[in-house]
């Protein structure tokens, strides 16, 4: 029996979404959810809170692309390449665009989530970003898939470690929307404090103050003709961050092999939360710090970001943000919720970017240091714990694709996985 078996014998469905245009409807406001690529994990969940919205009708009339429970879905194309989710109930009704693959798997033949996890093992997925990862659009296609090869074990033996391996990939689940809230929570915050004026305008129709005495005390007592609180500025995003712009260092220093400082310096190097670290380089030049907010600044994924979780080498096309005086919270948080905003000022339809200008000039609101400062203590909570979740299911993750291999191969029987599994989950 061959060790492998590719995914097309494992499937009943391989397609892709389609993606609405003004002749099927477009997009709407709710509705039969949108699965976008960028709702896709590298860790195997799906994040409901990128989703867009289609209207019934439209979902029907792109049927080809219906998604149902078990799907898996895998990105295709761009920066998100690689990444993959299994659709739930939970997720249904829902569609998808033309960037993510549908992969019906015959239950009947082999398991979903095993094949999910094959997927999103560390190996399988550096094979097939390495043959496309320096293309200016990397991408598969269709028949690339369905010549995934898959280990070829029986049908109950793939369940038995789907379902062993299962238990860490639903705590990786439960973290990432915990995160989910916790984010939403200090974004809530910053826009009660900062867009919205919430506590400016209180006290303006003189309603009683739903902050702690010290930190009411700091908020202006009424808006100045331009609409914001008396006495804020609206500071050049410089004057608030060190803002680094990345150079790539000489391509014959890079390397695949851990060698140097880990080098950020295109899509295929951003990850969920984190950063990820693909190649290296002997002679970094522009450096990133743990925290830094990692900004992409040329080409199709101008916007996209990321945070360093050690030292980085800055390449080409990437910014990094640091706050100053202690003030990082208050900054990223200012970036990320305007980033529709500071987009505008890309230039260049084919290949857009944003200009060291661009950014480090681009206006926020600044409400002064002490109140920038309030807000990080508020904030800083909630990220560091955002962030040890983050860390605590990358450990998850690894622990699992270190298992599954071994698992596979007879090393490991499926009960010591279970006990190791209970004990780690």
């Amino acid at each position: 029996m061959s060790a492998f078996v590719p995914l097309a014998d494992l499937c009943s469905k391989i397609t892709k979404g389609t993606t609405p245009n003004a002749k099927d409807g477009g997009f709407a406001d709710r509705g039969v959810n949108y699965i976008k690529s960028e709702s896709l994990s590298y860790d195997g969940s799906i994040d409901v809170t990128k989703f867009a919205f289609i209207s019934e009708e439209t979902n029907q009339r792109l049927k080809r692309s219906i998604i149902q429970d078990g799907d898996i879905l895998y990105s295709i194309a761009g920066a998100n390449l690689g990444k993959c989710g299994i659709a739930r109930l939970e997720h249904l009704p829902a569609n998808t665009n033309q960037a993510v693959a549908i992969i019906r798997v015959d239950e009947r033949r082999a398991s979903s989530r095993f094949v999910s996890l094959c997927l999103r093992n560390p190996s399988f997925v550096q094979s097939v970003l390495g043959g496309v990862a320096q293309s200016a659009q990397p991408n598969v296609n269709l028949a690339d898939i369905g010549r995934f090869k898959i280990p070829n074990l029986t049908l109950p033996e793939q369940r038995a470690i789907a379902a062993t391996l299962g238990a860490l990939d639903d705590k990786i689940e439960l973290n990432r929307k915990m995160n989910a809230t916790l984010e939403a929570m200090a974004r809530a915050l910053f826009r009660d404090w900062f867009v919205d004026f919430g506590p400016t305008r209180a006290k303006m129709e003189a309603r009683a103050p739903y902050l702690s005495p010290n930190l009411w005390s700091l908020f202006p007592t009424r808006l100045d003709d331009e609409g914001k609180p008396e006495g804020w500025e609206v500071s050049p995003l410089d004057a608030l961050a060190e803002v680094t712009m990345g150079i790539s260092p000489d391509g014959s220093t890079y390397n695949d092999d851990g060698q140097g400082t880990p080098l950020c310096n295109g899509p295929v190097e951003y990850g969920d939360f984190f950063l990820r670290q693909i190649k290296w380089t002997t002679a970094p030049s522009k450096l990133a710090q743990r925290g830094d907010l990692i900004i992409c600044v040329r080409g199709s994924t101008t916007g996209r970001h990321a945070f360093a979780d050690a030292e980085y080498c800055l390449g080409r096309g990437v910014a990094s943000i640091r706050g100053k005086h202690d003030c990082q919270e208050f900054v990223e948080t200012a970036i990320l919720s305007q980033m529709n905003r500071l987009l505008e000022k890309t230039t260049g339809s084919v290949f857009p970017s944003l200009s060291t200008q661009d950014i480090k000039k681009f206006g926020l609101v600044d409400p002064g240091l002490s109140l920038r400062q309030a807000f990080c203590n508020a904030v800083r909570p909630m990220r560091a714990k955002i962030w040890a979740k983050v860390e605590e299911s990358s450990t998850l993750g690894q622990i699992r694709d270190l298992l599954l291999p071994r698992l596979m191969s007879g090393e490991l029987r499926v009960a010591e996985g279970e006990r190791l599994v209970g004990e780690v989950a």
